[in-house]
């Protein structure tokens, strides 16, 4: 029997389900609790699919299966508006409920979760959309972002920097000149993936200067890389 292929396509509809466990099974271990988990993946996977399947891409096993997803869009500020105007009204608002809204649940209090649920609702999808103060000219620069998780025993091949070609190649072909990420700060591996791609940390202050860091917002670092 041949082995199947992996390889890389477009996103399909059909493909929603697998991703959504690509997405919780490579979910950073600190957000790895509910509600983050559910909240979560309204905020970093299902408005993306959603909104801008033509700039999404699957890492395919060979028999129709999702083993890991590139998403993103080439323009961050067109995709938020679109989030609100056409995303936020269909958020389940028992799963994620609105900021204003208080809960029972302590959980569902926490400060970062509060964050996460004002952020679905706001369409807050991105680092230098989000930064204190806001940096417009920033986001001009580096107008796209993107998200890439791909399941743990398909890591270490070479996929991610063939997905992400790809990937870059189309939102530069819809008019991108530069791209962002957002990335937990102690997650040194995935800082070595994205800068032997060409990625650097972006040499701005983010957070108001709290961290007395550039390119630092709480738990997170931005990642830029011109197109």
């Amino acid at each position: 029997m041949t082995t199947p292929n992996p390889f890389i396509r477009p996103y399909a509809p059909t493909d929603f389900s697998k991703g959504l466990h690509i997405f919780f099974t490579t979910l950073e271990p600190t957000l790895d609790f509910e509600p983050a988990r559910t909240i979560g993946s309204y905020l970093w996977y299902k408005a993306y699919v959603l909104l801008t399947p033509s700039t999404c891409f699957i890492l395919d096993d060979g028999t129709g299966r999702a083993v890991g997803y590139i998403i993103g869009t080439p323009d961050t500020t067109t995709f938020s508006q679109r989030w609100v105007s056409t995303f936020t009204p269909i958020v389940d608002p028992i799963l994620v409920p609105p900021p204003n809204v208080a809960s029972q649940d302590a959980a569902m209090e926490r400060e970062d979760v509060r964050g996460f649920r004002k952020a679905v609702y706001a369409g807050e999808c991105s680092m230098l959309q989000s930064s204190t103060p806001p940096i417009p000219d920033l986001l001009k620069q580096y107008p796209a972002h993107l998200h890439i998780d791909i399941l743990p025993e398909y890591q270490g091949q070479g996929w991610g920097a063939k997905m992400m070609d790809i990937f870059l190649d189309c939102v530069k072909k819809a008019g991108a000149r530069g791209v962002h990420l957002g990335m937990v700060r102690w997650n040194a591996g995935a800082k070595r993936f994205y800068e032997r791609l060409g990625f650097q940390v972006v040499g701005e202050v983010l957070d108001g200067g709290v961290s007395g860091e550039v390119g630092v917002h709480g738990d997170a670092i931005c990642l830029v890389k011109e197109l």
